[in-house]
């Protein structure tokens, strides 16, 4: 493919420059037969393609602008959640120590009134027992006078007093059943 010119009439550097000219030819005609060739067959599909990754990553990045701010809603609705949960947790605990302060004082109120329903039964018991007490030393007080009075009398009576104030007592004593029947 190579062509050589041979002029005599022009310069030798001129004769070189068509020469590489002539040259090129094939190649520039090649080149545009190619360009034509990528143009014609694969415009269309690298521009669809090109298009398509485009049209890809605008959606991603829209994806991701929509994620973007579903994220940041839901940190949002988290946080407030959170606040809210937290507003619960300090109701409850207000709740709980309300309930223990009232279960207290109830507690305290119930043992009081044990206390004092024990204090009043005990005084109570006290007061059965000191009267128990008294009874029993009222009794022994009359046994022992009563012992005493005998051995006295006993002594200052002979037997025809003694059976003369038995005789008087047994007489009074049937009186009081005849009055009484």
């Amino acid at each position: 493919m190579f062509v050589l010119l041979n002029t005599t009439d022009s310069l030798p550097m001129f004769d070189l420059a068509v020469q590489t000219f002539i040259q090129s030819v094939p190649y520039l005609i090649s080149f545009a037969v190619l360009v034509f060739f990528f143009t014609y067959f694969l415009h269309k599909p690298v521009k669809e393609i090109l298009k398509k990754r485009a049209d890809r990553i605008e959606a991603d990045i829209q994806n991701a602008i929509d994620n973007k701010t579903d994220a940041e809603e839901l940190k949002t609705l988290y946080e407030q959640k959170l606040k809210d949960i937290e507003l619960e947790r300090s109701a409850i605990l207000d709740e709980a120590r309300k309930e223990a302060t009232t279960r207290l004082d109830q507690i305290l109120s119930e043992a009081k009134t044990e206390a004092q329903i024990t204090r009043d039964r005990a005084k109570r018991d006290i007061a059965a027992e000191q009267e128990r007490v008294k009874a029993e030393v009222h009794q022994v007080i009359i046994d022992i006078s009563t012992a005493m009075a005998a051995k006295l009398v006993s002594a200052t009576i002979d037997k025809q007093a003694h059976d003369r104030l038995f005789s008087e007592a047994m007489d009074e004593l049937e009186a009081a059943m005849l009055r009484g029947a």
